[in-house]
């Protein structure tokens, strides 16, 4: 079974890269939500970092990330 930790960079308080009307914490998270979609309709098992806008810290997404057992982690970023 392939299990897949997925990460939505900034969020909360911080909103990562900012421009035109764009925080960088929501296109993340509408990114990783898709990116969840087609992976459990493929089958595979995923932990989400987050499902709203909050602060989550990245020491704590590390080791959310390391403890859950996932094959592949990926953070989702778009500068």
């Amino acid at each position: 079974m392939v299990k897949v930790f997925l990460s939505a960079g900034h969020g909360g308080s911080d909103p990562g890269a900012v421009a035109n009307g764009l925080k960088e914490k929501d296109i993340n998270l509408t990114t990783l939500l898709a990116c969840n979609e087609v992976l459990v309709s493929h089958g595979v098992t995923t932990i989400l970092s987050r499902t709203k806008d909050e602060n989550d810290p990245v020491a704590e997404e590390v080791e959310e990330a390391n403890a859950s057992g996932a094959n592949l982690a990926v953070s989702f970023h778009a500068n």
